[in-house]
């Protein structure tokens, strides 16, 4: 997909406009006056593909970041925080983020009125790991939809993934594994405790919200939010 440079130029024009002195009858024949209109040469570009595209770093940091009078622009890394290239901008206006975006990963950029657009950064960019040598044959991976949270149903829920480094390849590291039940279901939480790394199967048990917090060997956490819904079809006959 093309970018494409689009350059609106308005020229000078004039406009016959009629002027009367005080006194004059205006149903009288008056000669025109001509006011001269024109403008700066402006520069945009525009998008017209699918909103996905690769491009280079160089071409990232040459797209601005486009804002109106208000708006307020949030960058999120891949390892959730966050800043804030714009805040309640004063005028409408455009910014660079050459450089910020400096960690493999996705990266998100909000607008305060809705609009939001994701930027991957190709791993073994700035050096993360996303893969190493494993004598693992297969991985089974739920890809709909952003983040860890899902909602499923009980026979769907894939194996639940663990490692004690974020999956740097250290085999040594420990993690804990924290499977908390929906409220008011009167089941206990589950922990595993578990060293280097693999996916094994836990079966959620009660309908509900159930929350899967991972705890690395250096006590940072990621937290996912299962919602296990009613699986079948029940029709009550009274």
């Amino acid at each position: 997909m093309k970018n494409w440079s689009i350059i609106l130029s308005a020229t000078a024009c004039a406009v016959a406009m009629p002027a009367f002195a005080d006194g004059e009858d205006p149903e009288e024949p008056v000669e025109p006056v001509a006011i001269r209109v024109t403008s700066d040469t402006v520069t945009f570009k525009l998008r017209t593909g699918d909103g996905t595209a690769a491009m280079s770093s160089a071409d990232l940091a040459a797209w601005p970041v486009t804002y109106r009078a208000g708006e307020t622009v949030t960058l999120t890394s891949p390892a959730g925080a966050s800043t804030t290239p714009v805040s309640g901008a004063v005028a409408n206006g455009e910014t660079a983020l050459a450089g910020a975006f400096n960690a493999d990963g996705v990266w998100r950029l909000v607008n305060s009125n809705g609009g939001n657009a994701l930027v991957g950064v190709a791993w073994g960019t700035y050096g993360s790991q996303w893969s190493d040598a494993s004598a693992d044959a297969s991985c089974r991976m739920h890809t709909e939809g952003e983040g860890p949270d899902r909602k499923l149903k009980k026979s769907e829920t894939p194996l639940v993934a663990y490692s004690g480094d974020d999956w740097h390849g250290d085999l040594s590291k420990a993690s804990t594994i924290t499977f908390t039940p929906p409220e008011g279901s009167g089941l206990e939480p589950t922990t595993w405790n578990k060293t280097g790394r693999s996916a094994e199967a836990f079966t959620f048990n009660a309908k509900g919200v159930w929350t899967i917090t991972l705890t690395f060997a250096d006590n940072t956490t990621r937290t996912a939010q299962i919602n296990i819904q009613t699986a079948g079809f029940v029709l009550v006959v009274k």
